[in-house]
């Protein structure tokens, strides 16, 4: 009787896993620019909502500026689509001022990223091939 819930468990594990191969990150690209930023700093690892707009703003030099409401409706859709989900604390953050709703890429979200990844690399490639911008070809 364990045997058939452990096997049932790893089905629809592996049911989920089969339904996100079958998803087409390009369905997801161009990527809004908002979004991009919000995957780009969960690369580095799972972050909290104030420190992912923080890292917006850094790497953006300041032209992203995401409100809480903003910020918050995005990481909502986001994972809701499966490009992110909610992560786990660890020990040593938990209790350290206000509760945090940690939140980290998913694979799909890393497919997605990457898709979109090699669609700018692409325009760029042809800007600089019609000089539009400086560079190598």
């Amino acid at each position: 009787m364990i045997t058939i819930a452990t096997v049932t468990v790893l089905d629809a594990e592996s049911d989920t896993n089969m339904a996100e191969q079958r998803r087409d990150p390009s369905d997801y690209v161009p990527l809004p620019d908002f979004w991009l930023h919000i995957l780009l700093v969960l690369g580095d690892g799972p972050s909290h909502g104030y420190a992912i707009g923080k890292m917006m703003q850094e790497r953006s030099d300041g032209r992203l500026s995401p409100t809480t409401g903003t910020l918050y409706h995005a990481l909502r859709r986001l994972n809701e689509e499966g490009l992110i989900t909610e992560a786990e604390v660890s020990s040593s953050e938990e209790g350290k001022g206000p509760p945090r709703q940690y939140f980290k890429l998913t694979t799909f979200g890393r497919r997605v990223f990457a898709t979109e990844a090699s669609r700018l690399k692409a325009v760029l490639t042809a800007a600089r091939r019609s000089k539009l911008v400086p560079g190598r070809q």
